[in-house]
């Protein structure tokens, strides 16, 4: 199949997402905590998607149920994956640990009996396996200076995104992809906020859910958060044609992203881990790849 406009949208796209844990760290390191992050990253998303949709909002009474389960695992989704970041774990590991994603959504199709599990695809969630077990470092470190908390939020991460594409699929037709990520927004808001709430009874973390009133440095972050790293690519994936890109060509480009966020840890904030990790990274993506890959 020829490049086309929608291959090079899809590349774009993966750019714009590769930055999301790089603003986060940025912003951890300021003293912004992951609820904070991801709370804002919603409320200032909202308006700009907005404009994208040109302002068709369109929510039916009978479909507000649908988007507040949308939007509840779509809060939990972002809080986790920001969480690993606020608990000290490194991008490189945070990343290949939320890419999970598609042996966790392997399973639950299995388990709905929407799919069968092939043993190809049983091959590649043993693969995952092997690769969140390097990439955990329980291979080469003591289990006393793991980040237990940090790996927790990433996999937890993996699992909610899984969940959120699962509930995903469940949009009815007449909504427009931009339009059902508003509504979902609209409700992963609140959500966020009663999710703070709960967490509060357990912890007084001001690095998970503490909030303060952002200075300038931090209001520019958080604007790029929501506008580069959010609606941007949202908006960009809107224009991707299906008939230019098949799903399971979309899924592997889409690998692009983690490999990107590897290389900013890197040059950007010079984070390294050990060899072993990153065969860990590598088998994970790859698994990733051969369900991605793998018809049904």
């Amino acid at each position: 199949m020829s490049f086309t406009r929608s291959h090079a949208l899809l590349i774009l796209v993966c750019f714009c997402f590769s930055f999301i844990l790089v603003l986060s760290t940025l912003l951890k390191n300021t003293g912004l905590s992951s609820l904070q992050q991801a709370f804002s990253r919603i409320t200032l998303a909202l308006p700009l998607i907005f404009v994208l949709i040109r302002g068709r909002f369109k929510l039916k009474k009978d479909d507000m149920r649908y988007f507040a389960l949308s939007g509840s695992v779509f809060s939990c989704f972002l809080l986790s994956g920001l969480s690993s970041i606020a608990f000290g774990c490194p991008i490189a590991v945070a990343t290949a640990l939320i890419y999970t994603q598609p042996f966790f959504t392997a399973i639950l199709a299995t388990i709905s009996e929407k799919e069968k599990m092939t043993s190809r695809k049983i091959m590649a969630v043993a693969m995952g396996v092997v690769g969140v077990f390097l990439v955990s470092g329980v291979a080469t470190e003591p289990l006393s200076s793991l980040n237990i908390s940090g790996l927790g939020f990433a996999l937890l991460g993996g699992f909610f995104y899984s969940a959120y594409l699962y509930v995903k699929r469940m949009m009815k037709a007449d909504y427009t992809p931009l339009q059902g990520l508003f509504n979902t927004f609209i409700f992963a808001a609140p959500s966020m906020l009663l999710l703070g709430t709960i967490l509060s009874l357990f912890t007084k973390n001001t690095g998970l859910i503490g909030f303060t009133v952002p200075n300038s440095y931090q209001l520019t972050l958080l604007i790029l958060f929501a506008s580069f790293s959010t609606a941007l690519p949202y908006g960009l994936l809107n224009y991707v044609k299906p008939s230019e890109v098949p799903p399971t060509t979309e899924g592997t480009i889409l690998l692009l992203d983690p490999l990107l966020h590897n290389l900013w840890a890197v040059l950007i904030l010079q984070q390294y881990i050990s060899p072993i990790r990153y065969v860990g990274v590598g088998l994970i993506l790859l698994s990733a790849a051969v369900i991605f890959k793998t018809k049904n």
